[in-house]
Protein backbone atom coordinates (compact mmCIF):
# COMPACT_ATOMS: atom_id res chain seq x y z
CA UNK A 1 0.00 0.00 0.00
CA UNK A 2 1.37 3.16 -0.69
CA UNK A 3 3.14 5.46 2.24
CA UNK A 4 0.29 8.15 1.79
CA UNK A 5 -2.75 5.84 1.30
CA UNK A 6 -1.72 3.94 4.56
CA UNK A 7 -1.09 7.34 6.63
CA UNK A 8 -5.13 7.79 5.51
CA UNK A 9 -6.35 4.69 6.50
CA UNK A 10 -8.09 3.84 10.31
CA UNK A 11 -9.50 1.27 11.12
CA UNK A 12 -11.96 1.31 13.94
CA UNK A 13 -13.37 -0.81 16.46
CA UNK A 14 -16.85 -0.18 18.66
CA UNK A 15 -14.90 -1.52 21.78
CA UNK A 16 -11.80 1.42 21.19
CA UNK A 17 -12.34 4.95 23.11
CA UNK A 18 -9.96 6.29 20.57
CA UNK A 19 -11.92 4.67 17.92
CA UNK A 20 -15.60 6.20 19.05
CA UNK A 21 -14.05 9.20 19.31
CA UNK A 22 -12.63 9.54 15.57
CA UNK A 23 -16.30 7.86 14.34
CA UNK A 24 -17.82 10.84 16.27
CA UNK A 25 -15.40 13.60 14.71
CA UNK A 26 -16.47 12.58 11.01
CA UNK A 27 -20.46 11.82 11.39
CA UNK A 28 -23.40 13.21 13.24
CA UNK A 29 -23.53 10.74 16.62
CA UNK A 30 -27.42 10.94 15.96
CA UNK A 31 -26.80 8.81 12.87
CA UNK A 32 -23.92 7.09 13.45
CA UNK A 33 -25.41 3.21 14.41
CA UNK A 34 -24.87 2.29 17.74
CA UNK A 35 -22.27 -0.04 17.19
CA UNK A 36 -19.76 2.63 16.01
CA UNK A 37 -20.52 5.13 18.88
CA UNK A 38 -23.23 6.66 17.83
CA UNK A 39 -27.20 6.80 18.90
CA UNK A 40 -28.99 5.42 15.86
CA UNK A 41 -30.78 1.98 16.30
CA UNK A 42 -31.21 1.55 12.96
CA UNK A 43 -30.48 -2.11 11.78
CA UNK A 44 -29.21 -2.69 8.45
CA UNK A 45 -31.24 -5.22 6.00
CA UNK A 46 -29.65 -6.04 3.14
CA UNK A 47 -32.83 -7.11 1.32
CA UNK A 48 -34.20 -3.91 2.11
CA UNK A 49 -31.07 -2.12 1.01
CA UNK A 50 -30.78 -3.58 -1.96
CA UNK A 51 -34.07 -2.77 -3.07
CA UNK A 52 -33.24 0.89 -2.17
CA UNK A 53 -29.97 0.75 -4.52
CA UNK A 54 -32.10 -0.56 -6.96
CA UNK A 55 -34.50 1.90 -7.02
CA UNK A 56 -31.76 5.18 -6.76
CA UNK A 57 -29.64 3.28 -9.38
CA UNK A 58 -33.43 3.67 -11.76
CA UNK A 59 -33.48 6.91 -10.85
CA UNK A 60 -29.65 7.91 -11.65
CA UNK A 61 -29.95 6.01 -15.24
CA UNK A 62 -33.78 7.81 -16.01
CA UNK A 63 -31.89 11.07 -14.83
CA UNK A 64 -28.79 10.53 -17.01
CA UNK A 65 -30.67 9.20 -20.04
CA UNK A 66 -32.82 12.55 -20.17
CA UNK A 67 -29.56 14.52 -19.94
CA UNK A 68 -28.27 12.50 -22.34
CA UNK A 69 -31.64 13.54 -24.97
CA UNK A 70 -30.81 17.57 -24.65
CA UNK A 71 -27.07 17.07 -25.04
CA UNK A 72 -25.59 18.04 -28.25
CA UNK A 73 -21.65 17.27 -26.69
CA UNK A 74 -22.56 13.60 -26.68
CA UNK A 75 -22.76 11.03 -29.78
CA UNK A 76 -23.17 7.46 -29.28
CA UNK A 77 -22.18 7.27 -25.52
CA UNK A 78 -18.83 9.65 -26.93
CA UNK A 79 -18.21 12.56 -25.58
CA UNK A 80 -17.37 14.94 -28.26
CA UNK A 81 -14.30 17.10 -28.37
CA UNK A 82 -15.50 20.83 -28.27
CA UNK A 83 -12.74 23.30 -29.81
CA UNK A 84 -13.02 26.56 -29.93
CA UNK A 85 -12.70 27.61 -33.50
CA UNK A 86 -8.92 29.26 -34.09
CA UNK A 87 -8.67 33.02 -35.33
CA UNK A 88 -8.87 34.20 -38.62
CA UNK A 89 -5.77 36.66 -38.86
CA UNK A 90 -5.87 38.84 -42.13
CA UNK A 91 -3.03 40.55 -41.73
CA UNK A 92 -4.56 43.84 -40.28
CA UNK A 93 -4.48 45.17 -37.23
CA UNK A 94 -7.88 46.47 -35.15
CA UNK A 95 -7.13 49.49 -34.15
Amino acid sequence: MDTKTFQKVKFVYSENKDSVELMRSYFDEENLPKELGGKSLMNYNHEEFSKLMTQDDLKCAAFWESEDMHSDHISKGHFSAEVAPEPVCNGSSAT
